[in-house]
């Protein structure tokens, strides 16, 4: 499953899914990911202590063999830039529903690599026959985060307030989106 795309700035992106050799890759990359940015719930340091080499290596094997699951890199000239993993409802009743989680390394966003690892995220769930629905939790503090899902008809279901204590004791609310494909 390889997608092609071109981007704002005129390169060339793959987005396609992870193999086990990404790994690596796919642990540098997050935790640059971590590093750079505080609107994410895992902070680098709880990263880089729970994710060795051996455990995405299981996670990779883990959602290529799940019908429910997918975990998409998105690579320029060979190099990954971003990554995207959506997980399903572990019970019956909800596994036609699944929340994903992305990142893209600082120096290439505002570049569109969000709205390519979203695209080819809904066209697997809309060709996937148990997902019907597609969520995601933002911080309502990443407005350009909140801008992206709405403009790919992602619409507020609900808001966890106070939910996440940054370091400096101050609280965000999480904004819960979702969008149905089916």
């Amino acid at each position: 499953m390889h997608h092609m795309f071109i981007l704002e700035n005129g390169l060339p992106i793959v987005v396609r899914k992870a193999v086990y050799n990404d790994a690596l890759f796919i642990n540098q990359l997050v935790a640059r990911i971590y590093g750079s940015t505080d609107q994410v719930l895992t902070s680098l340091e709880e990263f880089n202590s729970s994710i060795t080499l051996n455990a995405q290596l299981s996670r990779i094997k883990n959602y290529s063999d799940s019908r429910g699951k997918l975990l998409l890199v998105a690579e320029i000239e060979k190099k990954l830039v971003g990554t995207l993993d959506f997980w399903d409802g572990q019970r019956q009743r909800v596994q036609h529903t699944g929340e994903f989680g992305m990142g893209v390394l600082k120096e290439f966003r505002d570049l569109g690599i969000g709205k390519c690892l979203i695209d080819v995220l809904l066209l697997w769930a809309t060709e996937n026959p148990i997902i019907e629905k597609v969520k995601l939790g933002v911080f309502a503090s990443n407005e350009r985060a909140i801008h992206l899902y709405q403009k790919m008809g992602f619409v507020e279901e609900g808001r966890r307030v106070a939910e996440i204590k940054m370091a400096e004791g101050n609280y965000l609310d999480v904004i819960e989106m979702y969008k149905n494909v089916k």
